[in-house]
């Protein structure tokens, strides 16, 4: 039994580092859940750009422009409704307009653009602005201001990128590094709570318990300043 508890939890393990892996793989396609998730979802692919937009199941209006330096060449409609979304397609620019509801929960589109250096978005929902709803890439960047650029070679870099610089993962260890005294007093009471269950349960039985508490509190301490370095590597 113990065994195949123990061949269980190797599984188990193998399958979460294999699920891990291609979520850090890079920045090819992207992941929402229509009817979930909620705003804008933008990724190239197969020299592909794919636009398309989420509600939660709540009435919703989207509206924008996309312009280029370059040309339009063709583009794919998705899941479009002709009689409530409507959209333009010029040579060097898109305007489109759609609404979704409980009964119709995403749209988009996708194009190809040629000869161009970037892509200038001007999106919006419900006649207004919300960076927190724009996602770009696979790994969900937010753009920081209304009307955004992409350059041509943006993806490519998204995805030559380490990934602990990616979003979310930079923003967390940013985080954890931008508040460093909280983070550390945090993990070392916990750690001193760890410590302190072992004493009383495993260690009490245990011949020179001292010693090994304070081979404990060394290792905890050790542990604080490792963690410390990588968040400052990490953060640079």
């Amino acid at each position: 039994m113990k065994r195949i508890n123990l061949t269980a939890k190797i599984i188990i393990l193998l399958f979460l580092a294999a699920l891990i892996s291609l979520l850090l793989a890079g920045c090819r396609g992207i992941f929402y859940i229509p009817g979930a998730s909620y705003g804008y979802y933008i990724w190239e692919e197969d020299s592909k750009v794919f636009v398309e937009w989420s509600v939660d199941r709540k009435d919703s209006k989207f509206d924008g422009r996309i312009s280029t330096d370059g040309k339009i060449t063709r583009y794919k409609l998705k899941e479009w409704e002709e009689e409530n979304d409507v959209i333009k397609v010029g040579e060097d620019k898109i305007n489109f307009s759609a609404t979704l509801d409980s009964k119709d929960y995403s749209d988009g589109f996708s194009f190809t653009v040629q000869d161009h250096t970037y892509l200038d978005f001007d999106l919006k929902i419900n006649d207004g602005y919300d960076l927190s709803r724009i996602n770009v890439g696979g790994f969900l960047e937010n753009p920081e201001n209304n009307i955004f650029r992409i350059e041509k070679d943006y993806f490519d870099q998204l995805k030559m990128k380490d990934w602990y610089q990616k979003r979310p993962f930079s923003e967390f260890f940013s985080k954890l590094f931008s508040n460093k005294y909280f983070t550390f007093i945090y993990l070392f009471i916990l750690g001193i709570i760890i410590i302190e269950i072992l004493r009383v349960t495993v260690l009490a039985r245990r011949r020179r318990k001292i010693v090994w508490v304070a081979i404990s509190y060394t290792m905890l301490i050790l542990v604080e300043i490792c963690i410390y370095f990588i968040l400052r590597f990490l953060v640079r």
